[in-house]
Parts: structure tokens; sequence; C-alpha cells
């Protein structure tokens, strides 16, 4: 069992290089924070913390009245982490199969291993989610279909119609679990909130990206209520915090900061597809809030390079990397550092 490894700590770095400036850009946080009502509402209850939570009811009914869900229909969960286990100990048993992407979302991989299953792992064509090739290995084993949109860590969407169609093939014995954490930064992407009528279909969501409240761990999932019931006789208890709750909540009615956030990361895009054209790096355009670069070389040491200069990002597969897109002073300086080293490189390609 390979751990799930986050990002390396800020604390880390400044220890081990001496830096006192680091910049985080390796796990795709909101460099806005939390809305400022989300913040009060937690200080309305710094007094209250001798109380045990409660069961989210409030917050429970505000999502399933915007997403023009019944009643019933949301659980809340520690992070969509935190959901995607649940989901995973309440329909997977030991020999059933559960298929997902490479790469993509690790915990989704992990969840198959610690259920004793079997993980059918099909490659991403061009970025994207093969799901042709997806559907071709489902089988009469198969429990859970994982579908990181947009994926993580390529950015990239399927497309409404190829989704659909893969909705529909799906047999009725196998759940698709839509793990949509960075759907509010997406400009284009399906309305899986249509298949959850009339299909085995769970979208998990979370606090953690655009509403910037990824220190509390509070995500939720919908899907039919009958579905919901069964996560709920999995779920541990006091899964959430009052704090959690309240400030997410309060986020929700904040459509300034989650515009803000949303603008924040077009104008961090625009700037960097364009040095990283500049600085002749491949890159895949994201629909998230984060940008996957293909160095064309080993990473490693670029990372590292990065980490002496006081920035943190997160190396994938050989020559990859994801860059969380920050304000954008930060990432004019990730481009300037950048630069600095490319510059051999390109001396050498001359």
């Amino acid at each position: 069992m390979n751990p799930y490894i986050p990002g390396k700590p800020i604390s880390e770095v400044q220890r081990e290089f001496g830096a006192s400036d680091v910049v985080k850009l390796a796990s795709n946080e909101n460099p806005a924070g939390p809305s400022p009502h989300a913040i009060a509402a937690i200080r309305s209850l710094l007094t209250d913390l001798h109380l045990y939570p409660e069961n989210g009811e409030d917050l429970r009914r505000a999502l399933s009245e915007r997403n023009g869900l019944p009643a019933g229909s949301v659980l809340l969960g520690h992070g969509a982490t935190g959901i995607l286990e649940v989901i995973a100990r309440t329909f997977v048993c030991p020999g059933d199969e559960v298929v997902s992407a490479h790469p993509s979302f690790p915990w989704f991989q992990m969840l198959g291993q610690l259920s004793g299953a079997k993980n059918i792992v099909v490659p991403l064509r061009d970025h994207v989610h093969d799901l042709a090739a997806m559907s071709g290995r489902v089988t009469d084993r198969t429990k859970l279909v994982f579908i990181a949109n947009p994926n993580n860590p390529t950015g990239t969407t399927v497309a409404t119609e190829v989704l659909d169609a893969f909705v529909e093939r799906l047999p009725d014995h196998v759940i698709l679990v839509l793990d949509e954490a960075y759907i509010e930064y997406a400009e284009d992407a399906p309305d899986s909130l249509d298949y959850l009528a009339h299909r085995h279909v769970i979208v998990v969501r979370t606090f953690s990206k655009i509403a910037g409240l990824a220190g509390l761990r509070i995500g939720y999932a919908m899907s039919r209520p009958e579905i919901i019931d069964l996560l709920e006789r999995v779920q541990p208890p006091f899964s959430t915090t009052n704090l959690a709750q309240s400030a997410a909540l309060a986020s929700l009615g904040d459509e300034r900061h989650r515009a803000a956030s949303r603008e924040a990361v077009r104008a961090g895009k625009k700037l960097l597809y364009a040095e990283l054209s500049r600085l002749g790096l491949r890159f895949v355009p994201s629909q998230a809030n984060f940008i996957f670069v293909d160095f064309a070389t080993s990473v490693v040491p670029i990372a590292e390079a990065l980490l002496r200069r006081g920035f943190i990002i997160r190396p994938m597969l050989d020559t990859c990397a994801r860059i969380t897109l920050g304000t954008l002073a930060q990432t004019a300086a990730l481009v300037d550092a950048l630069e600095e080293l490319c510059e051999p490189q390109q001396a050498d390609a001359k």
C-alpha cells in the first residue's frame, strides 16, 4: 500500500532551505483565502467548541435547494476524500472491480486497494478520460467507476455528449462517481446533476477549492435519496464540525468571493499560458485552477531547484508537474524562476 503523499509543507521548505518567503503552488489552494462571511461565521462559534457538531441540516437543505434536488439528496463529509472513502466502504467488497483513469486522483486506486478490490486502470487519451476504453473495461464484477471532472492533474473535462453516452451504457449494477472538486472553475463541463434522477450516479464536490475552506475539510455528495441513505449508514458519526458547516453555509451566499476567485484563475491562466509558451514549455489547457506542464526532461531537478528559490510545485510522472495558479504576483515570480532554469536548456537547444 503506497500512502497518499500531500504537497510539501511550507514549514518544511523553510527549515530545509532557510527560505523565509515560500510560495506553495502544489495543492491547488485558493490564494484569495476564504470568504469574509465564512470567517465571521467561524468567529461566532469559537465559544462553543465544547459542543459536538450538529447534523448539518441547514447546509444540506441549502445545497439541495441551490442544486434543485429533493430533500435527502445531500451527504456532508470530511472533505471530498472522506466522502469518497464512505462510498467505497458502502459499495465495494473484496473481489469486486473499481475502474479509474491514469493519471488521475491517486485516492481512487488507493480506495480500491483498501477495499480488497481489483483496480482496473485505463490510461488517459490526449490528457482526457478515455470513456470508450473505460466502458469496455466494465464487467459483471465492476462496482464503481471513478471519473474526476475536471481531471486532476491534467485539468481537462470530458465532452457532454461523450459523458452522456457513457452514462447510458453503464449497466445497472455499476455506480458512477463523478469527482467534481474543481467544477466551479470549469468554463465548459456537463451538467452532471441531470443524471441523478434516473441513473446510479454520485456527484462529489468540496468547499476546499473555490470556497477556500481546505483547512476545515468539508465536502458533500449529491445523489438519489436512497443512495444517500445507504452512505449515511456507513459514515462515522460527527464527520463534519460545526465550524466547517457554518463556514460552508456562509460561503454559499458569497457570490462575489466566488466570482473574484474565478476571475483570478482566468487572469492567472492567461499570464502563465503566455509565459510557458514563450519559454517553449508544453502544457495542457486547464478547466481548473492549476496547469499541467511537461518539461520534456526529468522534473525532479527542476522541482528541487524551484524549492531552493522558494516555490513548491507538484512533480507528476517523470517529466511533468502540476502548478497551482496563485496570485498574479506569485505567478510572475515563478515565471522569473523558471526562466532562470530554462535558459541553459534553451542555450543547449540552439
